[in-house]
């Protein structure tokens, strides 16, 4: 038995805990559970196997009260789960946090799905509380807009119209042939690279949703997906020079991304997302689409 298969419920009940210090510390416990995920629904190799383990180690290490085992008197309760999905629902009303609410909540809707017994009180408090939080956002989040809530579906431009997943898919991983480092400019921190990450969990999880089939969440949800693709293509000039040109490596189980450890939770939620959300491409768009997403993972810390 490997630690991985301890990641599901440590990785749930940690997103629920960090809602206390607000909704970005979900990520650490989205990580153990992205790498649950990868290791269950692909046949990874063991040098994957053994990055995935040593990082999301370091963030037991980190945040060791999160991590810490469920009090074992409190009782599960599977009616609970629909507080989860309500927090889902509020969440596609309109783009906040790059997608936060969808990348995270749907990945703690999975296990919740897996793992009934982990339905419990202070869970799904923990999980809403999260997922509420994920709702407030700073309004001049990207480059020259000064409230990006204000910007709806019509306005967009350059983006063509997608209602379905494959098509999502297929726009969100053509949106990688231009990569560009975060920066600082005059004071404020923009994610030129984050906001394409954000856009691939985002869509992952869409995909998801349709599995389990909320079509209705899907829909919506995908209206904002294409919001967000218009807002991350909002850039100065300035940064071109910082472009990404070619990645380190071309495939995502290359043993030099996974020798190391690393800070960033997204640098295990993202090959997890990336991964699934490929299957909705053709054989023949997946390599240029898989090589693309290492330029991200090159300078990911």
């Amino acid at each position: 038995m490997r630690l991985l298969d301890e990641y599901l419920e440590l990785g749930v009940v940690a997103m629920a805990r960090a809602a206390e210090e607000g909704w970005f510390g979900g990520h650490y416990g989205a990580a153990l559970l992205a790498g649950y995920f990868m290791s269950r629904e692909h046949d990874l190799p063991e040098h994957m196997k053994d990055g995935i383990e040593r990082t999301c180690e370091s963030y037991r290490a980190l945040k060791p009260a999160w991590f810490a085992p469920l009090e074992q008197d409190e009782k599960a309760d599977p009616d609970l789960l629909e507080l989860v999905v309500a927090g889902l629902a509020e969440n596609v009303k309109q783009l906040r946090t790059s997608g936060h609410g969808l990348a995270l909540g749907v990945m703690a809707l999975k296990a919740l799905r897996e793992r009934p017994d982990l339905i419990r009180p202070s869970i799904v408090a923990g999980l809403v509380k999260l997922l509420k939080a994920t709702t407030v956002d700073r309004p001049n989040r990207y480059w020259g807009i000064e409230d990006y809530t204000e910007v709806t579906v019509e306005q967009i431009e350059g983006i063509p119209a997608y209602e379905k997943v494959n098509e999502m898919a297929k726009h969100t991983f053509e949106e990688l042939h231009a990569v560009y480092p975060n920066r600082v400019i005059d004071g404020q921190r923009y994610f030129f690279e984050g906001e394409v990450t954000h856009s691939i969990t985002h869509a992952q999880a869409l995909s998801e949703l349709s599995r389990f089939g909320y079509d209705d969440l899907v829909q919506e949800g995908i209206r904002n997906h294409r919001v967000q693709m218009f807002l991350n293509r909002q850039r100065p000039e300035l940064i071109l020079e910082d472009e990404v040109k070619e990645p380190a490596f071309n495939q995502i189980f290359s043993p030099k991304y996974w020798e190391k450890t690393y800070r960033d939770p997204h640098a295990l939620k993202l090959p997890y997302a990336a991964l699934d959300l490929l299957k909705q491409l053709t054989e023949e768009k997946r390599p240029e689409a898989e090589q693309n997403l290492c330029k991200i993972l090159t300078i990911t810390e």
